[in-house]
């Protein structure tokens, strides 16, 4: 069903991603690692979740996991593995979790293995148990998905020093849904509920409103056909929604950034703005602003180009507007 919140896991419900997935399929079955990146409410969750599933891999979502212990036994636990098969022993003083995770991988170097909001882990020595693993298991299968900051963009733009130097991951970027793409979703998953009436002209306002994110679509048709609000009620519990969501993850973004300098840029860039008037109103040298510019976009939070940066994501925009 496309108006059901949770990831998608059929193939049949993986709406206009066919292109995304066969091509997942074919850097895969070429050897390569993948990293599925792009903007939050595009759908990524549910392209590998579907491909874990279809392909009888291991599906692991690392939200709130940050150290390895804890990759470990969370891995451990979604693929079936016990601990004394791989002759992990929680009675000694110390384990060691690096030698535990590259033994836990090699026995799943069969299955493809999903690791999804990957930006979530920080342990340093991830990074090096995944050089291990590349340099020692051939036929090992990884595909990465999440944000585009911490663990994720170590492994695809890694410095020289990185343990990943020369062997980063290929990149998938999910895309916005076209218009067209947008009204076919909606259209589609109305067909499903015929019980609820709705008009074109209901349908081009949530496309307009809504810019082509796969996941507000869906929150959307969700509340008129599930919940049964009328339309205007059904957007506006969109965004009320959407941005309860997106506070929460910007709050955790700014964790640890210095927060009156990000929120000032993402009020600024959330109506459009310049390189020279962000500066300005800053009040920084270059380098801050690059970096904070560059954090910004990097995360896919904002989008920028000659000189000029913006907020594509309508809910995105509001929930700015929220942060304090």
């Amino acid at each position: 069903m496309l108006f059901d919140l949770k990831p998608k896991e059929r193939l049949k419900d993986l709406f206009n991603r066919r292109d995304e997935y066969k091509e997942l399929s074919r850097l895969i079955d070429s050897g390569l690692w993948v990293a599925v990146i792009g903007k939050r409410m595009t759908g990524k969750t549910s392209l590998v979740k579907t491909f874990a599933k279809h392909k009888g891999g291991v599906y692991v979502n690392l939200s709130g996991i940050r150290s390895l212990e804890d990759l470990v036994r969370k891995l451990m636990s979604e693929s079936g593995l016990k601990f004394e098969e791989v002759g992990i022993s929680l009675e000694l003083f110390q384990v060691k979790w690096s030698k535990a995770a590259e033994d836990v991988f090699s026995r799943l170097r069969d299955r493809v293995i999903v690791l999804d909001e990957v930006q979530e882990l920080s342990s340093p020595q991830f990074l090096r148990v995944l050089k291990s693993l590349w340099d020692t298991y051939g036929r090992l299968r990884i595909v990465f998905s999440g944000s585009y900051i911490g663990v994720l963009r170590s492994l695809l733009d890694p410095r020289p020093t990185s343990p990943l130097y020369g062997r980063t991951p290929s990149k998938l970027v999910l895309k916005t849904f076209t218009r067209e793409a947008s009204k076919g979703f909606l259209t589609t998953g109305f067909r499903e509920h015929k019980h609820i009436k709705v008009n074109e002209e209901e349908i081009e306002e949530a496309v307009e409103r809504l810019n082509g994110y796969v996941g507000w679509l869906a929150y959307y048709g969700n509340f008129r056909c599930l919940r049964k609000l009328p339309h205007e009620e059904a957007l506006k519990e969109t965004l009320k929604e959407g941005n309860k969501i997106l506070l929460d993850e910007l709050k955790n973004f700014l964790r640890n950034r210095r927060k009156d300098l990000y929120v000032k840029t993402l009020r600024m860039v959330s109506v459009g703005a310049r390189w020279s008037e962000i500066k300005r109103r800053l009040d920084v040298n270059s380098k801050v602003l690059g970096d904070i510019l560059e954090t910004l976009t990097g995360a896919m939070l904002i989008d920028g180009k000659d000189g000029y940066y913006w907020i594509d994501d309508p809910i995105m925009r509001e929930a700015v507007k929220l942060l304090k």
